[in-house]
């Protein structure tokens, strides 16, 4: 299947199998849970997710560039931060 970013479009694969995304707090705990459907795209550095898995997982974001956002059931007052990739 193709699939397609901002600067490309390139062949990748739609698995099989349909896998569990958890969202997670700081503490680990869980906040929100969905069956997803993945597809591997050669060459990308760091997972993307949809419009519509963000909206289903309850992610509201508070600022794109500071990683700020919170979860549909967290009162106005709180931010959250984006989890940084180990290096």
């Amino acid at each position: 299947m193709d699939v397609s970013t901002a600067d490309a479009t390139k062949g990748g694969r739609l698995l099989r199998d349909a896998a569990e995304v958890a969202l997670l707090g700081e503490s680990g705990e869980e906040l929100s849970r969905l069956r997803v459907h993945v597809v591997v795209h050669p060459g990308l550095e760091e997972p993307l997710i949809t419009e519509s898995t963000i909206d289903a997982l309850g992610i509201q974001v508070v600022s794109f560039s500071k990683g700020l956002w919170r979860h549909a059931s967290d009162p106005p007052s709180v931010a959250r931060r984006s989890a940084r990739p180990s290096e």
